[in-house]
């Protein structure tokens, strides 16, 4: 063979060489590609099935309540699922529109671990409707997250779809209830029993009835003309009667609306006018109230309703004659033996100390008479879709629950009068039942009308309440203990109660 036919067959084995390596190239680069695209696929998976499981922890989380002495979910199967589906639109970025991702959510015991299949809504339409309870010891929530996807290049060589899926689990766990947040102008006396809903024979905790927070003549609520409504303002409306100029026994009142901040758009219906206008037609009002003036009940307390107490109220305040006691203020006279520390729902450091926590001053009228209108524009506003939302008011001709808003009671415990004539000297007295059941026992005082009325109370514990929009109106107040969603990091694995749990994430394995 010639030089010049060698070199003609050595380029001819050089294409072929050439065409060897861009079609390896080619078919690398087609790999790269869906190995890319799938892994995409999974991120996303991962992303939903991590905020699917969060999601539908935090809804059980919340939705925990107590029957017959037990925790119970008062939320469906299917309610759940679909809570944790509201995540799928909001997680499918680099998801093909037409792909259809399956999810399924599942609940686990402890160990050894059992998993329970969600029940789905029929034909997955949400809104949820059937009502399949949640097995009472879940304590795991677990979701997976699935897809199946077009391939982009192996779909030319007959590999038309792949897929894709992840998983991520929960663990649900009671944490104590915080001591801080939205507070109405409202406290309710203590009673350890209020939690617990007592069913005969088979109880479906989906269906428990919302409990009675206020009515006119409710337990718990009325004692003689105090109906539980407080008035928050930074000095004492007793005092104030009488012309005297006295803080009240609250650690911090509102200033939320102090300088450098501008005072709040009146939300009393005009009961404020004395503070004049914005320059924009609204009316205003000062947030630490004025117990000095005659407006000050009629403009303050509807919008402690409408924005909430901005304060601090403490547990553990030590109100004693010396500097931790305002000026001008009587200290409280120390209570006597009671006997509902025995059981307290949260830890009551009064119990081992009784010169602590703090005395907030009663004020006329009813919460629901008064107060309703500016509590229903609150949950408008500030509200959101809850455990219950969907669910039908009592006699309510299908209008449904509506919006929720969970806020902190203040329980109280004792209470004491105010004396305005009374000469020099004591001004407060405590109120102490003399005969009878609980006699001594200043937590025990006559439910009803009649007996001693309370012009301050000793605030013993609290306690979070979901209000619904459909359940608040001038003749009652309605909704559930509980419903706060507790501090992630306070506990990962306690048991759950009915008014403070978390959802931790934990490895899925």
């Amino acid at each position: 063979m010639s030089a010049t036919q060698f070199r003609s067959a050595e380029a001819g084995q050089a294409l072929i060489v050439v065409a060897i390596a861009v079609a390896v190239l080619v078919a690398s680069l087609a790999f790269a590609v869906d190995w890319g695209y799938a892994m995409a696929q999974r991120r996303v998976m991962q992303n939903l099935a991590d905020a699917a499981a969060l999601g539908a922890g935090k809804f059980l989380a919340s939705s925990v309540v107590e029957v017959n002495g037990g925790a119970a979910f008062s939320v469906t199967q299917e309610a759940t699922w679909c809570a944790a589906k509201g995540y799928d639109a909001p997680n499918r970025s680099f998801v093909d529109a037409s792909a259809a991702t399956q999810l399924d959510v599942f609940y686990g015991t402890s160990s050894p671990t059992v998993w329970t299949t969600s029940a789905k809504p029929a034909g997955g339409t949400c809104p949820a409707t059937g009502g399949t309870a949640i097995p009472s010891s879940t304590i795991y929530v677990r979701v997976s997250a699935t897809v199946i996807f077009r391939s982009l290049i192996a779909a030319l060589v007959g590999h038309s779809s792949s897929t894709s899926a992840a998983s991520a689990r929960v663990r649900l766990s009671g944490t104590p209830v915080p001591l801080s947040g939205p507070l109405w102008s409202m406290v309710r006396h203590y009673d350890p029993t209020d939690y617990n809903i007592l069913c005969t024979g088979t109880c479906d905790p989906t269906q428990v009835d919302p409990v009675e927070f206020w009515s006119a003549n409710g337990t718990n609520v009325v004692y003689g003309n105090f109906k539980g409504l407080i008035d928050y303002s930074r000095d004492s409306p007793a005092f104030g009667g009488i012309s005297v100029t006295t803080p009240q026994l609250i650690q911090q009142w509102d200033s939320s609306s102090h300088a450098p901040n501008p005072l709040k758009i009146d939300m009393s219906g005009g009961n404020c006018r004395a503070w004049g206008q914005d320059g924009l037609g609204n009316w205003l009002w000062d947030s630490a109230g004025e117990a000095n003036t005659n407006q000050d009940k009629q403009c303050s307390i509807p919008n402690w309703f409408y924005y909430s107490f901005r304060g601090t109220l403490s547990l553990s305040s030590k109100w004693r004659t010396g500097i931790e006691l305002p000026t001008g203020q009587e200290a409280p006279t120390p209570l006597t033996t009671r006997s509902i520390c025995t059981s307290p729902p949260n830890p009551a450091p009064s119990c081992s100390d009784n010169t602590v926590g703090d005395w907030l001053e009663a004020a006329s009228g009813n919460v629901g008479t008064n107060m309703s209108t500016a509590m229903a524009q609150a949950i408008a506003d500030r509200g959101r879709t809850m455990p219950y939302s969907n669910k039908l008011v009592p006699k309510g001709h299908g209008q449904t629950l509506g919006k929720g808003l969970v806020i902190l009671v203040y329980l109280w415990d004792c209470g004491e009068t105010f004396t305005s004539t009374a000469p020099a000297g004591s001004r407060w007295d405590l109120i102490v039942p003399a005969s009878g059941p609980g006699s001594g026992d200043c937590s025990q005082l006559k439910k009803g009308n009649g007996g001693s009325t309370p012009d301050r109370v000793h605030v013993f514990t609290v306690a979070p309440f979901t209000f619904y929009a459909g359940l608040v109106d001038s003749n009652s107040i309605s909704g559930y203990w509980g419903g706060s969603f507790g501090d992630p990091d306070a506990c990962a694995n306690c048991a759950l109660n009915p008014l403070a749990n978390t959802a931790v994430m934990v490895p899925d394995n």
